[in-house]
């Protein structure tokens, strides 16, 4: 079961996968095993490879590998990896790596300074999107996802791949002019998050280079260090035998193979080669020791880390199998711990186990338990015990039964969806078997291989393997909190939970899906098509409305979306926050009949969404099942928004996360961007971004109930579904659940009132304050537009807004150095009559503030004054073109029409028209549109400066 919910807490790990990971990730597309290859330098076993791929290795010692896939259809992806990160960085190289994959964009042999990504914007790729590159501890990646697969494309694609091969110049003044948005990226990354991380890194690994050899490198060596020297360590790892290429995509392998020899034959390697990646080493007999990090964003979080041996075993079915199992351990210790966060008054708010690699030098294992602010003897306990609670006692024959079913479930339906993977998605996953020697294998395999071991597969054997994960090294104990604990502290109560006994684990009781049955299935009134869209509409006898869109796109894949009207104009604007309560934790809420670990049981193997989200106007569910899991996914949507259940787990999380929330929520720029600045500039609306702590500390679920069941039983529903689906299935699965429903509302109240929304009513400049660093400042600006109503406008300041981006970023990121990035956007309302404004941001170093702010202006200026060049205005526009072909092809797109096709039927001209419109923008148009919006006299100003420094005043220009 997938919970629809905002992600709060979240743990980025590089390591050993799972068995289900390796399963879903190393899995493409189903063909005939006896064309199969083996991947470069792998012997063969039995665990048969996806035969679709092409591999090879150049006789200049390149790699490369391709593979034919039709999703999104006639797009490709290619990616060209080296393996070389910051760990193979010296001293004083350290964060050079990172830098080279900068210079990469900035001048070669055959493409000038600054080009790269203006040739890749006239062929519709943005940068970011379509256009990026990754540095890791020891690879480093570019990556261009493209929009057509036509020969100009692919042949531009792989000339720039081979310039960032062997080409890269470092002129010494683009060096220079690189380095402040380097520093600028170094400023943006430089979080507690990070710090906790380096910290964790530097107690659990200190003898390996991963702690002082973070990509984003130090300060002090990407102010100082020469051209020459990172052209140095270019040439030294940028060669022929430590590269790959990957090519995905709706072209014939044969011929992009051909392209491919024809391009990277000629490459040799300059000079001597690098020394082999260091890797260090961990000290297995360590004895159990203590760590804190102390930060005020920080949550109290306990992490226990025991080491064991490397290993590297070969990819055979018996692996394939002890993985199987090793996963199985994994997936039922964290339902555990799950659980135990869903308890009624609990003071856990997030637990789950890990496995990880440190390549060459021990593998790990390792217990995570997040806890309310202060409670770090609560987490210490909950990870001591659970883990020796398992350790001892082991799992149960109910817990094997549903994590199987489970597990196969996602296999199943990994299977079935086989031919909706991204080109993207395989090219990525191709390359992860660089750091693993495993075979990428189909979904099917997986699936079968799965469905053939699991009966085989016994609670002892499961076990067994959770013990011999923990059987290394003694446990390393890293604590994080807002505030300083000593040591014997640590110890002190570590050794108190180890003292208290345990108990073998119990069963949960068998449980009864309390929704099988809405009633009678409901009577279809009314059925008719919208031809030229493809699109049938339905209505129940109850009003309930169903519109249906089928699709071949993305094979086994079925996209909903079910919206009940109401949302945030419906609540109670004397209570901020509470749509943001009930959506986040509406999972916990659950129903009146079944808890939310109820329904994790009833749901164990099927593809179904839980939780309600509330926008402007409506509560909503959405995501994505498959056509066999339909039904059920109606009758669980259902059961969520007509009998919620208010449960008593979900205040207690409430109250456990919102004051960690407090600091996490302004502790960087970007943060206090997202979550104060949108109430300021809606003139003071706490329904726009974020209310004050004491705000969201005052909601609890009786105020949601109050404020939501008058609504649950009448307000109109109407439901989109979009992908690969009979409509006489979607039709009966409706009808069962939303369908059988008592009559509701044939349309929402008009909220007249509520509507209400307006931009900042004076402009004096806003000045806000983040916990961050002192070197991180954002600095920015906002202009009042209007709402969504008419399309051509709305596309037109959209347009504006992406050559705005492009002027900017060329003005503030290369020009003046001073920033990693620029953010321009238009948000313009469809739910708030006339409420909208275009934006932008830019987090840059405090003494640059004055310079961007004039650069802001100043460019807003000349596209009010000057008539806009032809080619920036291509450049801006052709990646919206592509962006229409791409998403006429994407069930997700549709379904943003397709669930209003009836409550909202003028809006689906849009769909019709989008292409022309955007394509029948001039530059006068767009100039036009500046001139109306971009006024000097409604420009507001912003900053967000670091409490830690004074905060000067804004210039009024």
């Amino acid at each position: 079961m997938k919970i629809r919910r905002s992600s709060l807490l979240r743990t980025a790990v590089c390591g050993r996968s799972s068995f289900l990971a390796i399963a879903l990730s190393l899995s493409t597309l189903t063909a005939v095993p006896a064309q199969a290859q083996v991947a470069w330098g792998l012997k063969p076993t039995d665990v048969v490879p996806d035969p679709s791929i092409r591999y090879g290795v150049l006789p200049n010692g390149m790699k490369y590998a391709i593979q034919r896939n039709a999703t999104p259809k006639n797009g490709a992806s290619v990616r060209l990896r080296f393996e070389f990160g910051s760990i193979g960085e010296a001293e004083p190289e350290r964060g050079l790596a990172h830098f080279i994959e900068h210079m990469a964009f900035n001048g070669s042999t055959n493409v000038p300074e600054g080009e790269m990504v203006r040739i890749l914007e006239r062929q519709g790729l943005k940068f970011g999107p379509d256009t990026n590159a990754v540095t890791g501890f020891d690879s480093t990646t570019y990556m261009l996802d493209l929009p057509g697969k036509d020969d100009k494309r692919i042949d531009t694609a792989l000339m720039l791949m081979r310039e960032v091969a062997s080409e890269v110049k470092f002129d010494p003044a683009a060096v220079d002019r690189e380095r402040g948005v380097i520093l600028g990226e170094r400023r943006v990354r430089d979080t507690f998050q990070l710090q906790q991380v380096v910290d964790a890194l530097g107690f659990q690994l200190p003898d390996t280079p991963y702690p002082k050899r973070l990509p984003i490198g130090t300060e002090e060596v990407l102010r100082t260090a020469s051209a020459a020297t990172i052209k140095n360590l270019y040439r030294r790892y940028y060669r022929p035998e430590n590269a790959t290429l990957v090519f995905v995509g709706d072209a014939d392998p044969a011929v992009i193979e051909q392209k491919l020899k024809a391009k990277f034959s000629d490459w040799k390697g300059t000079g001597t080669a690098g020394k082999p990646l260091p890797r260090g080493s961990v000290d297995l007999k360590r004895g159990t020791a203590f760590d804190t990090f102390v930060d005020p964003a920080v949550a109290t979080t306990v992490t226990l880390t025991a080491f064991s041996p490397w290993e590297n075993p070969t990819d055979t079915l018996a692996e394939r199998r002890r993985e199987m199992v090793r996963y199985l351990a994994t997936a039922m210790f964290n339902r555990r711990l799950q659980r135990l966060v869903n308890a009624p008054g609990s003071e856990i708010i997030y637990g789950g186990m890990g496995q990880d690699q440190n390549k060459d030098a021990a593998l790990s294992a390792s217990v995570t338990v997040a806890a309310k602010d202060g409670a770090w003897k609560s987490a210490i306990a909950t990870a001591e015990q659970e883990l020796r609670r398992a350790l001892k006692y082991g799992f149960t024959a109910q817990e094997l039964k549903t994590e199987a079913a489970d597990s196969l479930g996602k296999l199943q339906t990994a299977a079935a969806q086989a031919d909706a993977r991204t080109h993207s998605a395989l090219a990525n996953r191709i390359l992860q078997t660089l750091d693993e020697p495993n075979f990428v294998t189909t979904p099917a395999f997986s699936a079968e291989y799965f469905a053939k071991v699991v009966p085989t597969i016994t609670v002892e054997q499961v076990n067994a393997e959770l013990r011999r994960m923990w059987s290394g090294s003694a446990p390393l104990v890293h604590v994080s909190t807002k505030q300083p604990i000593e040591e014997r502290q640590l110890a002190q109560a570590f050794a108190a939970s180890s003292k208290l006994a345990v108990a073998a684990p119990k069963d949960q009781a068998a449980v009864a899906f309390g929704y099988d049955s809405f009633g009678a299935p409901g009577k279809v009134v009314a059925d008719s098509r919208i031809a030229d869209l493809g699109i049938r509409t339905v209505r129940f006898a109850n009003n309930v409305r169903l519109n249906i869109k089928q699709t071949d796109f993305e094979k086994g894949k079925v996209s909903f979306s079910i919206l009940m009207a109401g949302g945030s104009l419906a609540l109670p604007m004397d209570k901020p926050g509470l749509g943001s309560m009930m959506s986040i934790f509406s999972a916990q809420s659950a129903t009146s009949k079944n808890s939310l670990e109820d329904l994790k049981i009833i749901t164990a193997g099927r593809d179904v969404v839980a939780g309600v989200v509330t926008s402007g106007d409506a509560f909503s569910v959405s995501g994505t099942t498959i056509a066999s899991d339909l039904s059920l996914q109606m009758k669980v949507s259902a059961a969520y928004l007509t009998d919620p259940g208010y449960r008593p787990e979900a205040d207690s999380l409430w109250a456990n996360i919102v004051p960690l929330l407090d600091k996490q929520l302004t502790a960087t720029p970007g943060q206090v961007a997202q979550t104060k600045l949108p109430t300021l500039l809606a003139n003071g609306d706490k329904r726009f971004g974020v209310p004050p702590t004491s705000d969201l500390l005052a909601r609890n679920f009786k105020e949601a109930r109050a404020a939501y069941s008058p609504l649950a039983g009448s307000a109109p529903i109407e439901i989109g579904i979009v992908g690969d689906i009979d409509e006489a299935a979607a039709i009966k699965a409706v009808a069962e659940s939303f369908g059988a429903l008592p009559s509701r509302n044939a349309s929402a109240p008009a909220y007249t009132a509520a509507r209400k929304a307006s931009f900042k009513a004076d402009r004096a400049p806003i000045v806000l304050t983040h916990s961050g660093g002192a070197d991180q400042a954002m600095v920015g600006a906002a202009w009042p537009t209007d709402d969504d109503s008419d399309y051509r406008r709305q596309l037109g300041l959209a347009l504006l807004a992406e050559v705005m981006d492009l002027e900017l970023t060329d003005e503030i990121r290369e020009k003046l150095g001073a920033s990693y990035g620029v953010d321009v956007g238009s948000t313009m309302s469809d739910v708030y009559p006339h409420f909208g404004y275009l934006m932008v941001g830019s987090v840059i170093a405090p003494g640059k503030a004055d310079e961007v702010d004039q650069a802001i202006a100043a460019i807003a200026a000349a596209l009010r004054d000057k008539p806009i060049d032809a080619d920036l205005l291509d450049r801006a526009r052709q990646p919206m073109l592509e962006g229409v072909t791409k998403s006429l092809r994407q069930n997700s797109y549709w379904l943003g029409y397709v669930d209003e096709a009836q409550s909202e039927a003028k809006r689906l001209d849009r769909v019709r028209q989008r292409e022309s419109i955007i394509r029948s923008l001039t530059a006068a148009d767009v100039q036009a549109l500046a001139k109306q919006y971009l006024v000097p006299a409604q420009l507001q100003r912003f900053r967000i400066l670091s409490e830690k420094v004074a905060a000067p005043a804004v210039a009024k220009r």
